[in-house]
């Protein structure tokens, strides 16, 4: 294997629309020499064969997909899914395999000792302590131990998002420590706010919160939403995609809010730092519902420093660590309690400190610290090292 040849395969059970850090991983690896193709699952909104300048994507089609959603059928799309995305990967003949998160460690394993390749598993998130339902059953738990414990012992390289995840896999599979990757944006020298974006969110108040994410159950939404009776002369952008999104535009509808409180889509990345950067405040009400949740450090709290707003988050170790040592904004004490959030957000506005010189710290952090020109390092550290053995 050598540097200008190696060939990196990534394999994840999913569209991989809107997933940064898949991307930026895969640039990096490109940038530094290795041929990278990402493997992916199809859905109605995708194309088989997507060329994306640095690396290229291949998506597998399902046929179940089209079937009833009966539990033999989920079942028959797993085994599908495990097929196709195999075979797609074995034929690649990669240099290193690299399974997104637990699910394709199964095919990634096989393909890689097929080729005789290295195998990296990154570990986005803790895998038996998700935001799913599933993750809370005996049955579950115990073979998806042993299921991923198997694979991270034989695993040339484990990769994680931050400390505390990182802890708790090495204790959990007595395994040496994972490499922490940060989630963190890459460096950048300016963004201009979408004062169009400002001027529909904040509806005649004075200050913008925002929030930008996946739209799902424990992420504060509905709290968050309810908060806003409490704030005076603020207004709350929602940006984002997910399950739950008719759900909470309801939910709102019936608050009586819609003048203080507006749903947007998602939108690439590069239009949403503009929203960003044109709002006050980013907000991070995440709900412990699970150690994944407890331990997370997300890529909207450096985003947020990236274009210099100071942030009020929940009051978890790692975003903690963060917001305390950079001292870029305040925690809520209880996510779970609209009162508890709007108090928090009431002790930023209202503080000796101006938002501008929070945010201004922010950003001097998030460019020296907090961004993807440092955490690549550490990424394409762990590939030399495969290359070197």
């Amino acid at each position: 294997m050598s540097r200008s040849s190696g060939k990196v395969c990534i394999v994840h059970y999913n569209p991989s629309k809107f997933l940064t850090r898949v991307d930026r991983s895969a640039r990096a690896l490109a940038a530094e020499g290795w041929d990278v193709v990402l493997i992916a699952i199809k859905d109605d909104e995708t194309t088989a064969f997507e060329d994306r300048g640095d690396y290229v994507v291949h998506r597998v089609t399902l046929k179940a997909r089209r079937l009833p959603k009966w539990p033999v059928v989920r079942v028959l799309r797993h085994v599908e899914a495990i097929w196709r995305t195999f075979a797609r990967a074995h034929r690649e003949n990669a240099d290193v395999y690299n399974p997104r998160d637990a699910e394709p460690l199964l095919v990634s394993w096989l393909a890689a000792k097929l080729r005789r390749a290295r195998l990296v598993y990154d570990s986005d998130e803790l895998c038996l302590d998700r935001n799913k339902p599933i993750t809370r059953k005996r049955w579950w738990r115990f073979a998806m131990f042993r299921y991923e414990r198997f694979f991270c012992k034989r695993a040339d390289a484990v990769i994680t998002t931050d400390i505390g995840r990182a802890e708790i896999i090495a204790r959990r599979y007595r395994i040496p420590t994972p490499v922490v990757v940060l989630n963190v944006p890459d460096r950048i020298e300016h963004v201009e706010p979408d004062e169009e974006f400002r001027t529909a969110a904040l509806k005649g108040a004075s200050r913008l919160l925002i929030y930008q994410g996946v739209i799902i159950e424990n992420r504060g939404i509905p709290e968050l939403i309810e908060a806003m009776r409490h704030i005076d002369d603020c207004a709350l952008a929602i940006v984002g995609y997910g399950h739950r999104l008719d759900e909470y535009t309801a939910l709102l509808a019936e608050s009586g809010l819609t003048d203080r409180v507006t749903f947007f889509d998602a939108v690439p990345f590069a239009r949403l730092m503009r929203y960003t950067a044109a709002a006050d405040v980013g907000m991070i009400p995440l709900i412990a519902s699970c150690l994944s949740y407890k331990y997370a450090a997300p890529n909207k709290l450096f985003e947020y420093m990236m274009v210099g707003l100071p942030v009020v988050v929940s009051d978890l170790p790692e975003m903690a660590r963060v917001v305390n040592e950079e001292r870029v904004g305040t925690l809520i004490s209880d996510p779970t309690d609209p009162a508890s959030i709007a108090e928090a957000v009431t002790r930023l506005l209202q503080g000796a400190e101006s938002l501008d010189e929070m945010g201004r710290r922010a950003r001097g952090a998030a460019l020296e610290r907090y961004n993807w020109d440092v955490e690549r390092l550490r990424l394409l550290d762990v590939y030399r090292g495969l290359v070197l053995r």
